[in-house]
């Protein structure tokens, strides 16, 4: 995985554990590349059926993305399921926190385990 700085593209990749790892700006051009992989997952997630995101690379966030990890949290819920966003940068925290859609996610922070 190559890293991203800021005002790169989105960088997606899927880790062994099935998380998916993405780093940029998630934005108009991004929130798409993140739906694939999330439907992507979506039909190969076993256990309890929970998709992965891990956001710490993220460098910017925008409604498309909001939009993308919403749906994703809504299909999730329909098969009794969480998205987890793994470790969200502050970007990702801060447009959660504005748009009050914490509760839609499990916020897993590595750091603090």
């Amino acid at each position: 995985m190559t890293d991203a700085g800021p005002n790169d593209t989105l960088n997606v990749t899927v880790a062994p554990d099935g998380a998916i790892i993405a780093s940029g700006d998630i934005d108009v051009a991004g929130g798409p590349v993140l739906e694939t992989v999330l439907l992507e997952q979506e039909g190969q997630s076993d256990g309890d059926g929970s998709i992965v995101v891990d956001l710490t690379g993220v460098t910017f966030i925008d409604s498309s993305g909001l939009r993308s990890l919403l749906s994703a949290s809504r299909r999730a819920g329909e098969r009794s399921a969480k998205v987890v966003l793994r470790s969200p940068s502050s970007s990702v925290r801060r447009l959660l926190e504005i748009t009050g859609t914490t509760a839609q996610f499990r916020i897993e922070d590595m750091g603090s385990e």
